[in-house]
């Protein structure tokens, strides 16, 4: 049975070369970190990754990427999962730049 990681767990940051999500980690659990953009099925974009994790991916400004990660154990199974997470495209630059970062 799933047991929801609070939300305050899951931080997304714009960041001149990306998008980064800051998370808890802890022994025994492996994080997968899953994006999707407006109309797109979820895609695992990282497995057992580290936190801070750094999405480079090239995305339109509509994109409007959502995150959300799932931490599973040795076995496979998936322990927990944080909520999720949106980029605000309005908040997105066209292309990242340190003055629309202020």
């Amino acid at each position: 049975m799933l047991q929801p990681v609070t939300a305050n767990h899951l931080h997304l940051h714009l960041v001149p070369a990306g998008r980064r999500l800051d998370f808890d980690t802890s022994p025994g659990s492996y994080a997968y970190v899953y994006r999707r953009c407006r109309n797109q099925q979820w895609q695992c974009v990282a497995q057992n990754a580290c936190s801070p994790y750094l999405d480079q991916a090239v995305l339109e400004p509509s994109a409007a990427p959502e995150y959300m990660v799932y931490y599973r154990n040795a076995d496979g199974t998936t322990t927990a999962e944080t909520t999720v997470v949106r980029a605000d495209p309005a908040g997105m630059p066209i292309s990242p730049s340190w003055i629309n970062l202020a």
